[in-house]
């Protein structure tokens, strides 16, 4: 097993502790003394890590998108055909998406001032979402389940018609009822709307 150094714990306990305090507060209403207080620390021991409150909230950021991307990971490495692979991608995606905004709902009042950042982690999710989709249609193209299509160009559908379902998502009153559009979503895509 490897030890952690103190170094690592006191960087993973100071994320944690602006994690709190973001989601509490927001990002423009928390200082780093307010951080430092938290964790009865000065603010020196904060600075020794994070230059700055910015990459305070980038080290945050980075923490959620790795649980994001291991969720949507393990929910399609545990789904065993490409259809099944769709649906678990989607749901995860959604769900996950959806925690997270109730967690941060502070930072929809901030959105203006922290867009660039938004766009950028936007920018580092795409990548990553666009190379699983692909993955799961060529998959399933391969193996003659889908029809063989550009899957890049499907891909970026999919994820768009995603991101108009994620821009809704506190419409949704209940996770039945996100589950239930989630799934409405896939079965379309996978089937159609036209009769055969």
């Amino acid at each position: 097993m490897v030890k952690r150094s103190n170094n690592d714990e006191s960087r993973t306990e100071i994320v944690r502790s602006a994690k709190r305090l973001f989601q509490q507060y927001g990002y423009k209403k928390t200082t780093v003394s307010d951080i430092a207080k938290a964790l009865g620390k000065v603010k020196s021991a904060i600075y020794y890590y994070f230059p700055d409150k910015e990459s305070l909230l980038r080290a945050v950021i980075d923490e959620e998108i790795g649980k994001l991307i291991g969720s949507i990971n393990d929910a399609v490495e545990m789904a065993s055909t490409p259809e099944e692979k769709l649906k678990a991608y989607a749901l995860t995606r959604s769900f996950e998406i959806r925690s997270l905004s109730t967690e941060y709902a502070r930072f929809q009042e901030e959105y203006d001032e922290l867009y660039p950042l938004v766009k950028e982690i936007h920018e580092r999710c795409d990548h990553f979402e666009r190379d699983t989709l692909k993955s799961i249609l060529e998959a399933g193209m391969e193996l003659g389940r889908f029809n063989k299509t550009d899957s890049e160009v499907l891909a970026d559908a999919v994820l768009l018609w995603l991101k108009g379902l994620e821009a809704q998502l506190s419409s949704f009153g209940t996770e039945e009822a996100l589950k239930e559009a989630v799934e409405h979503l896939v079965n379309v895509l996978l089937f159609g709307i036209k009769v055969r």
